[in-house]
């Protein structure tokens, strides 16, 4: 089944800035975040997109609504199984807080991933399924077409690592910053395989 899986992480919020947990909070872009989703659409404006899904979280909604704006007959798909991870007792205290609060956890989350289940929230390894999952449909419903997936950090690496047949474990070793784009091929001559991660309009963007 050949489809271009193109995984956007939203823009932006003052919670991103500030390293707070935000969950299904409803947070909104900030300015650098529409600055960022805006960027993303000039870069795409000359590629043929056939369908826009969203997390059901604000600031990807936002990020998906900037996306698809100028672009005739496209609206944006809510799906739940890319939403964020639900982070449960973590949700509004900072990284920070987190670690304080929930140590040994919190260090299994960025080493041991599999095995992480958040204390009043999900585990890691139902996240990546529900969000596999949904890929899933998108493969069966949209053969031979370009699809956005505006979702969340650590959702889309969860994606990628499923595809890319490593371990959740490995979650943390892939880079998936506010505002950036990864592509992933399904049904190359080659095989399926990973075309772009973490990429911005803007180069520099990486390195600062």
């Amino acid at each position: 089944m050949s489809l271009d899986l193109l995984l956007v992480r939203h823009g932006q919020t003052d919670w991103n800035v500030i390293r707070r947990v935000m969950g299904h909070n409803p947070i909104a872009l900030n300015d650098v975040g529409k600055k960022q989703a805006g960027d993303l659409k000039n870069w795409l404006c000359k590629m043929e997109i056939d369908a826009v899904y969203s997390s059901p979280m604000l600031r990807a909604k936002e990020t998906a609504q900037i996306l698809v704006a100028d672009r005739k007959g496209l609206s944006v798909i809510e799906e739940p199984g890319v939403a964020e991870v639900h982070y449960g007792d973590w949700v509004g205290l900072t990284f920070e807080e987190v670690r304080k609060q929930h140590g040994k956890i919190f260090s299994d989350y960025h080493s041991n991933a599999s095995g992480v289940q958040i204390p009043g929230g999900e585990s890691v390894k139902t996240a990546q399924k529900r969000a596999v999952d949904a890929v899933e449909r998108m493969r069966a419903t949209h053969k031979g077409q370009r699809v956005v997936v505006v979702s969340h950090a650590d959702v889309i690496k969860m994606i990628l690592l499923h595809y890319l047949d490593m371990p959740l474990d490995h979650l943390q070793a892939l880079g998936c910053d506010n505002g950036s784009l990864s592509i992933y091929r399904f049904g190359t001559e080659w095989g399926d395989r990973l075309v772009a991660l973490n990429y911005f309009s803007e180069a520099d963007k990486i390195l600062s």
